[in-house]
């Protein structure tokens, strides 16, 4: 597989924990955490945390984001697969709150409860990979 990097980010809003939110990030690996302060049109701030992996690790990474889905989210994912892909880039937001319970859960909410992870490919046509990730992980099972 041809993986370039990941990237793992999440908006931390004030109402949030922040301690709790970092432990998600760190839950999905061991990365350093850089974190920005934002405001939005209206006003309201909050901070965006993310963190990089390249290579093996984002591969690791997508590994266990995709063999830790349910045998329904995995089969939506791959079935849906064009919807979360644009050019080389596979766009994943997981759930916060099913994290938190240590559930891997797609997220198709509103902004703020998911982190997002982008997978970077070398090319678009590596994305096709996924599948044979998918597969092997429900061999493994």
């Amino acid at each position: 597989m041809k993986l370039l990097s990941a990237e793992i980010s999440t908006m931390l809003y004030p109402s949030e924990v922040e301690e709790r939110v970092r432990s998600l990030l760190l839950s999905l690996c061991d990365c350093e955490i850089r974190e920005e302060r934002v405001s939005s049109h209206y006003g309201y701030s909050f901070k965006v945390l993310t963190c990089n992996l390249s290579g093996e690790r984002a591969e690791e990474l997508l590994r266990k984001v995709i063999c830790s889905l349910s045998d329904f989210e995995l089969s939506s994912l791959l079935d849906n697969i064009e919807r979360y892909v644009e050019g080389r880039h596979l766009y994943i937001r997981l759930s916060k709150q099913d994290l938190a319970l240590g559930r891997f859960k797609i997220y198709e909410g509103d902004p703020g409860g998911y982190i997002r992870i982008k997978f970077s490919f070398k090319s678009a046509s590596e994305i096709e990979e996924i599948r044979k990730v998918g597969e092997s992980c429900t061999q493994i099972s």
